[in-house]
């Protein structure tokens, strides 16, 4: 992985605009692509296209908010501390660091019990790693 100043400048842009442009809520799209395995959409991303790849309990969690097992469309509610979200799944994060990314005990979705991991990419979508995220599968 070897990146230039170019992609590096570009990567601090994206945070620094997730960092200082935060949104009260995020519409996100995950896409099941011809690997089998699901990615956020995230565009212009400067980096290797396997960093948005959902892992370790995100892609199970992007199959059950799909309809057609090939994209998944979700509003994403990031918060610091615990709120009601009517139709809002809640994510709890467990723990995270910096570079190691985040886990999450994920509550109210039916059949779905068990903690997931987002990775850092989740600091350019939503400029840290919220106490809480609530989700909601969007059309």
């Amino acid at each position: 992985m070897d990146y230039s100043l170019k992609d590096l400048r570009n990567a601090a842009s994206l945070i620094q605009k997730s960092v200082f442009g935060k949104k009260s809520e995020y519409q996100l799209k995950f896409n099941h692509e011809a690997d089998g395995r699901w990615y956020v959409d995230f565009p212009n991303w400067p980096f290797d296209h396997h960093n948005l790849m959902m892992v370790a309990g995100a892609d199970e969690l992007c199959a059950i908010l799909s309809d057609d097992g090939m994209e998944a469309h979700v509003s994403v509610i990031p918060a610091s501390q615990k709120e009601k979200h009517e139709g809002y799944a809640e994510l709890c994060r467990t723990d995270h660091s910096l570079t190691g990314g985040a886990h999450y005990e994920v509550r109210g979705i039916d059949g779905f019990n068990r903690k997931i991991w987002l990775c850092p990419v989740t600091l350019f979508v939503l400029g840290r790693y919220p106490a809480y995220i609530y989700i909601k599968k969007t059309v």
